[in-house]
């Protein structure tokens, strides 16, 4: 789960922030997470780049909402926290189709030069 969450660490902390909750066992929870991930396509231009770059936060938010055509600006939020992109999240419902973030997820990242650093 590396290669999505970043680090194993950071899969055992979804597995224990989200993935006991589900009712699933651990290998149908990141089974699923891996479907999730999946499901969404990512614009290939931020596997490209090779330094950071500042832009407006709502220029990676156009990007996905171009390569995913399913995809409404009300299932999408970029978060930002200290100045940097931090992530995109998608809402999906439990057969992995777009729907609409519920209040608790739609804080969208407002900067106009945020950094966001190159994807590895």
């Amino acid at each position: 789960m590396a290669d999505i969450t970043g680090t194993s660490g950071l899969a055992w902390h979804a597995w224990n922030k989200h993935g006991r909750c589900s009712g699933l066992s651990a290998d149908d929870y990141f089974a699923a997470s891996r479907a999730a991930f999946d499901a969404v396509a990512k614009p290939p231009v931020l596997r490209q780049l090779d330094a950071p770059i500042r832009l407006p936060a709502r220029v990676i938010e156009q990007a996905f909402l171009e390569i995913n055509p399913g995809l409404s600006a009300d299932a999408i939020t970029i978060t930002c926290k200290s100045g940097r992109i931090q992530e995109a999240r998608i809402c999906l419902t439990r057969d992995f189709e777009p729907r609409r973030c519920g209040a608790d997820v739609i804080r969208d990242c407002r900067m106009q030069d945020a950094l966001l650093d190159p994807i590895r």
